[in-house]
């Protein structure tokens, strides 16, 4: 629901921009000509998780909720023009994430706060990205981009000794991920405002199991891999 909601404000952003201009001028005509552009960004997040879990003994399911909460992230980026229609991407940044984890046990037999936990991931990006443009519609350009990410998790307490059954819920601290992203470039008078909106897609296990190998809280759950949704405005 929440990225539903993320796409509606974005379409709602974005058409308000573009049609709120003056048809009659169009803006910043050579800036696409730039060998090289800097920019920065602002978003929000909203990041969860894909689970894949081991069958239990007893035949029953075991089910993790990772509940996402939205969040925000900040950022850099370097565009380097390729052709009229090709740029490559770097786009560098912070993103403070945050989950509700919820356990799939009773408080008669565990403690709430072991159940029910607010688990902070601070990750440090570093996408490089293709991004494919279509000509320029006056003071608009929609383009489409797919990234590769570098992501470390400063927050991660993948060295912590303590786990799940002091309360705390161990994560690897580097995470490789492939993103994509659509969004339109809008050309104002004085720079070059992008919304847009980006998927992100971890390949790697994050999770890192308790160190008791029969321990209740990992046992069974065979990989933990971040998905997300950005909502993000860059300014160029």
């Amino acid at each position: 629901m929440k990225r539903q909601t993320a796409l509606f404000f974005f379409l709602i952003i974005l058409s308000s921009i573009v049609y709120g201009q003056d048809k009659n001028i169009e803006n910043l005509k050579t800036e696409d000509k730039k060998r090289l552009r800097f920019g920065y960004y602002l978003g929000l997040n909203s990041v969860g998780a894909k689970m894949e879990y081991l069958p239990t003994a007893s035949g029953q399911s075991f089910r993790l909720l990772v509940k996402p909460k939205a969040s925000f992230d900040v950022g850099l980026l370097a565009d380097v023009r390729i052709n009229e229609f090709l740029n490559i991407r770097f786009h560098p940044g912070v993103a403070f994430v945050e989950r509700e984890i919820k356990f799939p046990f009773s408080e008669e037999s565990l403690s709430k706060p072991l159940i029910e936990r607010i688990v902070k991931s601070n990750y440090v990006r570093f996408p490089l990205g293709i991004k494919l443009n279509t000509r320029r519609i006056r003071n608009a350009r929609p383009f489409i981009m797919g990234s590769m990410s570098y992501n470390i998790n400063i927050t991660s307490e993948e060295t912590n000794p303590e786990d799940n059954t002091s309360g705390t819920f161990r994560m690897r601290r580097n995470m490789y991920a492939w993103e994509f992203a659509i969004g339109t470039d809008v050309y104002l008078p004085y720079f070059k405002f992008t919304p847009s909106i980006h998927g992100i897609f971890a390949l790697n296990n994050e999770l890192v199991p308790d160190n008791d190998p029969d321990s209740p809280f990992t046992h069974y759950i065979a990989t933990m891999k971040s998905r997300g949704v950005f909502l993000r405005f860059t300014f160029e």
